[in-house]
């Protein structure tokens, strides 16, 4: 399994998602796009092939048949937070000739937490079992 090829393709999506959600609603580019968001409410909607739907702390956007749910809320100095299931769920949509072994996956996730590709989301010394990661920025 090619974990880190996911990974970089799952940060793309939100990344090509995110920088169209900037250029519809003129958000500037300091700006959390959550934050805006949730502010204006505009939570629910479609741009260009991208139907998005605020959550809680984050957005669930469709392109095709490929779903990429996220977390964005400014919880931290990490852009983006997503759970196993999420991952998962992109990876599958993504490429549905794939079958995911559980446990390499995790195996792969832990991985990149060893390697500082990704981080745990740690609250009050609470390991939430959240997984973190920055977009590369321009």
């Amino acid at each position: 399994m090619n974990t880190t090829k996911y990974l970089n393709k799952y940060l793309l999506f939100i990344k090509s998602f995110e920088t169209e959600l900037r250029k519809e609603y003129n958000i500037p580019i300091h700006e959390n796009t959550w934050n805006y968001m949730v502010n204006h409410s505009n939570r629910k909607g479609k741009i260009g092939e991208y139907k998005y739907m605020l959550h809680g702390a984050g957005f669930t956007v469709k392109k095709n048949d490929i779903i990429c749910e996220y977390d964005r809320a400014p919880l931290n100095d990490y852009d983006i937070k997503f759970s196993f299931w999420k991952f998962k769920n992109f990876i599958e949509t993504s490429y549905s000739q794939i079958i995911i072994d559980d446990a390499q996956l995790k195996s792969d996730l832990l991985e990149m937490i060893f390697t500082n590709t990704l981080s745990w989301l740690i609250i009050d010394d609470i390991n939430w079992n959240i997984y973190q990661a920055n977009l590369t920025k321009d």
